[in-house]
């Protein structure tokens, strides 16, 4: 390693090897703080793992890998059956072609969880052109109590035999041969039999015969090093052997201890006699046991948390940048970031990214006074009407009238920027969700999941039939089954994968449905469908998905069919936003002076109260008028609710006499909104009885809604926000709401990490009350969002489980699951390239997918034909003749071919190639703003711009703000969305332009990913723009490789005549 991480670890006395096997832990003392490169020491949250790629004469490098992972070479052996008088070998012989299959030996995670590793190779069963693999694991401790683990193990080096006696092994690969078992040849039928054998219950002998004459003497020295530490060996024994496995992360046998404030830190797991090697540690796709798979999901959050919470330090730790601006009754700060030391290196070599949700206290000097002064904001995103920035932050503490008055801050007129100092809140909400899941996950009361978290062996799974009751002795009336049944028949024409998914919700394994398709084929759809289909039965219906956008869009969908249709019965939903009291400082007061200044009451713990009353016009516009604060502002307004009880304290501590909580709130909110005096008389005039009965009052009338309410939307970080777990899905008499049981919803499932897709699903307050999960996704397209440093530099040994998303996992596996394959989003035009190139032609175009774009958007084909002629054709002739002979198909599908410079922004290092942008303002814009505005059509409702940079997201954000401010008559409808890749997933539109920030076909950046391509190709369902450059090699010898997708895309496009240089 080079720079600070050269430094190795000055206090080796640390790690006491008296009486161990010292090749196993001699690269530990070379570790040091992944944030100050000193010593490990007790504070230490992070320490860069130790990576194979280091050249350290001391430490075996081949033996570390073989004891931290799969060893290798998997030595080739035949299973050996029967007695000795009448015994047989399978296959009968090694190394020909006389059989169907091979079995190979390894060990796995010796260091860890030890295990015999036994891969079968299925040489005529092919997936994806390889062939399949199933893998039996025997555990050398008990790993599901006694008499699970390996007793008796001998290797007999005169016989090149290993046998021993064992309880059940786990498995992988397992599920898709016994679904193709009718298919198998007559060896695989009968080896398939006999390794499905050592899955049952009781001991079983084993013997193994080992042909390792094949290996090199290289090969055998290393596999002799390992099985030296093994039992009967000649060397010292592996502590693991017969140890709690996963010992390093919690002495219990079958969890591992979740709890925010008491996860072990890296000191505490490099004392024990078995340490945390602090090496990367594969994930697969199966777990071999509910502790391994806590211990992966624990501590890749745990790492993950450390990681983000350290960068955030680094950064705090220098003033920035700051100018305030007006935002409708708050004011926003704009920061720059100044420079600062990243995580990773002395260089900054890791590229650093504030988290989606933090609070912050901000510092900052009022130029007049010379005083101090502090105030309470949140993160919020990027703000289309003002200048792109690094960060914004949402000022809670103070309206905009306060940096305006004069009174006390004189920034918020001010041209210049000025010096502020950012406190972070270190809580994520999340992170304490996903401890707290795990926690959940590996309890006795939630082992009905565990078969589906293993996911190992499916056919031992029950079926269950989510339409019924869950809880006992509950009922659903055969009238109100019947209208549910009927309205769902009835609500759309099904196609028959649709109709498919339907009936299978009566046969669900295991109580999980997993629906997987591309974008467009009806996933919102039958998601919508369904999960009103549950709340007209009866049950509670918890509807998540990762990110806000996507729970929006569910959010509106639903609202529209509560408007527009006639249901059996009114559909009342909540949107359950992130509480702004979860991430908020925790200091007393509003905007304070650091000096002493008169006490002012707090009205952050009203923030989204008071946006509600002061932005109600506004929300009615978007998904927030379907959100809690706005429900208890209708409600408290409309007088519909009687609340009549003790107010009580945060700590559930009884308050004074019955009173009727919302008369006490409408009384605050008739105070805030007459305004004056009677607004300012909230903040200092009140005394302190009186604010506090005020925020018990809104607490209690939270509370009241979300206990009544039966269907609720959330992201699955905020499944477990402490007041759904405190009042959702309570005992019958609390709230008088019936219980039937629950039905999770998860979308995007696929692009969420597994944690927290199963936090929904386990929550202590309603677990017992789930009948099912409903999981949609894309399993082609964005995988979770991983933001862990890896490569050179990596602090997370499980980084990897990041990356598998649970149900991709459940379906490589071969768990049942539904693929919708008739896409109706995107024209017939539009959908050939991915339909072939992701979905391998499998996809069928529905109806309406092939109408004219005319008939779809009156005047667009001929304002799309006119920006082609005017500034793609090097002739009037030739612009001429495209205006009278391009098709419906030459406009729909277009890239716009533009000579530009790829350059890097300074701070971010993101991309961006700014000529495109200015082709898209000058050149396409304009036109598209012309002619929507003849259709009476709102531009930001029907283009979109897909941006794969955020520096490039930024120019864009910035040239709406600069053609909003020159252009008095344009309004932020006549400008289109702007979003990243990522974020644009789960959206539409009806034209898309997507800017990849490409020049050359050898310089793709992540572009190169099929899954982000797919992401953005499929977002458009009338018409598809790409703004790139010619996409050749930038290097010639570069120009025989294969060509990623998106260069492929355009010289398709060239080749039909679909592409134009614009000047």
């Amino acid at each position: 390693m080079a720079s600070g991480w050269d430094a190795h670890s000055d206090v080796d006395s640390r790690f006491d090897f008296e009486g161990q096997d010292s090749a196993l832990w001699r690269h530990l003392p070379r570790l040091v703080d992944g944030v100050n490169k000193l010593a490990i020491s007790d504070a230490t949250q992070l320490v860069a793992l130790y990576q194979y790629h280091s050249i350290e004469p001391e430490v075996d490098n081949t033996l570390l890998r073989n004891l931290t992972g799969i060893s290798d070479p998997s030595v080739p052996c035949q299973l050996v059956l029967g007695s000795e008088q009448d015994q047989h070998r399978l296959p009968p012989k090694v190394g020909t072609d006389e059989h169907s299959y091979d079995l190979g030996l390894s060990f796995n995670k010796l260091l860890l969880a030890p295990t015999i590793y036994l891969k079968c190779t299925f040489l005529r069963v092919l997936e994806e052109g390889r062939p399949h693999t199933a893998v039996l694991e025997w555990h050398f401790n008990s790993y599901s109590g006694p008499g699970t683990g390996i007793v008796d193990y001998v290797h007999d080096d005169s016989t090149a035999v290993i046998s021993f006696t064992a309880g059940p092994a786990t498995c992988s690969g397992f599920n898709k041969l016994e679904r193709a078992k009718n298919k198998l040849c007559d060896q695989d039928n009968e080896i398939y039999g006999v390794l499905k054998s050592y899955l049952a219950h009781g001991e079983h002998a084993v013997k193994l015969k080992l042909k390792g004459n094949s290996l090199s003497l290289e090969a055998r020295g290393e596999l002799n090093k390992v099985r030296s530490r093994l039992p009967g060996g000649d060397g010292v024994l592996l502590p693991t052997i017969g140890a709690v496995e996963y010992a390093a992360f919690g002495d219990k046998s079958d969890r591992v201890h979740c709890a925010r404030d008491g996860m072990l830190s890296p000191a505490d797991m490099l004392l024990p006699i078995i340490k945390h090697p602090m090496v990367p540690i594969g994930c697969t796709n199966t777990f071999t046991t509910v502790k391994e798979a806590s211990v992966q999901l624990a501590y890749s959050a745990v790492a993950s948390e450390a990681e983000a919470r350290e960068s955030t330090k680094l950064w705090a730790q220098v003033y920035h940048s700051a100018k305030v601006f007006p935002l409708g009754n708050f004011a926003v700060l704009g920061v720059r970031f100044q420079k600062f030391e990243k995580l990773g290196s002395a260089n900054g070599e890791l590229h650093y990214r504030l988290p989606k949700e933090m609070g912050a206290s901000i510092v900052f000097k009022d130029r007049r006074s010379g005083m101090s002064v502090k105030v309470k904001t949140i993160l919020i995103g990027n703000v289309a009407e003002l200048p792109p920035h690094d960060a914004f932050f949402q000022i809670i503490s103070e309206s905009a009238e306060y940096f305006g008055s004069g009174e006390m801050v004189s920034v918020g007129r001010s041209p210049e920027y000025f010096d502020v100092k950012i406190e972070p809140v270190y809580n994520s909400a999340t992170y304490a969700s996903q401890l707290a899941t795990v926690a959940q996950l590996q309890l006795p009361g939630n082992r009905r999941w565990h078969g589906i978290l293993l996911n190992q062996v499916h056919d031992a799974i029950k079926i269950i039939d989510l339409t019924q009751p869950k809880e006992a002795e509950a009922t659903i009336a055969p009238h109100i089954r019947r209208r549910a049944d009927a309205w769902l028949e009835d609500w759309m024409t099904w196609n028959e994968e649709q109709v498919a998914v339907i009936e299978g919700i009566k046969v669900a394994k295991g109580g999980t449905i997993l629906v997987m398709g591309p974008a467009g084929t009806g996933k919102t759809l039958l998601q919508e469908a369904l999960s009103i289909y549950f709340y007209l039965l009866g049950f509670h219906v918890l509807a998540l998905a990762p990110a806000n956008s996507n729970v929006d869009h569910l959010a509106v969908q639903l609202g529209r069919i509560e408007e527009r249709e006639k249901l059996p019965s009114a559909l009342k939903f909540l949107r359950m936003y992130p509480s702004v009291r979860d991430f908020i400082p925790k200091e007393d007061g509003d905007a304070t002076e650091l000096d002493p200044i008169p006490a002012k009451h707090s009205l952050v713990q009203f923030y989204d109260l008071l946006s509600a009353i002061d932005d109600r016009e506004t929300d009615k516009q978007t998904a927030r008028r379907y959100g809690l604060a706005q429900a208890v502002l209708h409600a408290a307004e409309n007088h519909t609710h009687v609340l009549k009880r003790c107010l009580r304290s945060s700590t559930g501590n009884a308050r004074g006499d019955v009173v009727n909580a919302w008369d006490l709130l409408r009384e605050f909110i008739a105070k805030w909104s007459h305004g004056g005096t009677d607004r300012e008389s909230l903040r200092s005039g009140c005394d302190d009885q009186i604010m506090a009965q005020y925020r018990m009052a809104y607490a209690q009338c939270r509370a009241h809604l979300i206990g009544g309410n039966r269907f609720m939307l959330a992201t699955t970080g905020n499944a477990r926000a402490s007041e759904l777990v405190q009042h959702w899905y309570s005992p019958e008499h609390e709230w008088n709401v019936k219980r039937l049981g629950v039905v999770v919803f998860v979308d995007e499932a696929a692009k969420d990490v597994e944690v927290n897709v199963w936090s929904g699903v386990v929550c202590e307050q309603w677990a017992s009350g789930v009948r099912g999960v409903v999981m949609f996704g894309d399993d082609k397209q964005l995988k979770p969002t991983n933001t862990c440093s890896r490569g050179r530099i990596n602090f997370n040994a499980f980084n990897d489980r990041l990356d598998i998303p649970l149900p991709c996992r459940l379906v490589e596996e071969g768990f049942p699951h539904y693929r919708l394959l008739e896409q109706r989003r995107m024209h017939q035009v539009l959908s050939r390239f991915p339909n072939r190139e992701f979905y391998k032609g499998k996809l069928r175009d529905g109806a309406g997918t092939n109408l004219p774009l005319d008939a779809r958007l009156p005047g667009l084909s001929k304002a799309l034909k006119t920006i082609v002629a005017e500034h793609g054709s090097h002739s009037f002739d030739e612009s001429r003749l495209y205006k009278v002979e391009a098709t419906d198909a030459d406009i729909r599908l277009h890239w716009v071919e533009v000579k530009g410079d790829r350059i890097r922004h300074p701070g971010t290092k993101s991309l961006c190639v700014r000529e495109h942008v200015q082709v898209f303002f000058k050149m396409i814009l304009p036109r598209l703003i012309e002619c929507f505005r003849q259709m009476d059509k709102r531009v930001d409702e029907h283009i979109m711009i897909i941006c794969a940079y955020t520096y490039a997201l930024h120019e864009y954000l910035d040239g709406i703000r600069k053609m909003l401010r020159h252009n008095d008559h344009l309004t932020v409808a006549d400008m289109p969305q702007v979003l990243t890749v990522d974020a644009s997933q789960g959206r539409e539109a009806s034209m898309v332009v997507f800017d990849g920030s490409c020049q050359h076909s050898d310089c793709m950046g992540f572009v190169n990913d099929d899954a982000r391509c797919n992401v953005a190709i499929t977002r458009a369902k009338e018409v598809f723009w790409v703004i790139g450059g010619a996409m050749n090699a930038k290097r010639a010898e570069n120009s025989n490789r294969k060509p990623a997708t998106l260069a492929k895309y355009k010289h398709e496009l060239g080749l039909m005549g679909k592409c134009h240089r614009f000047a």
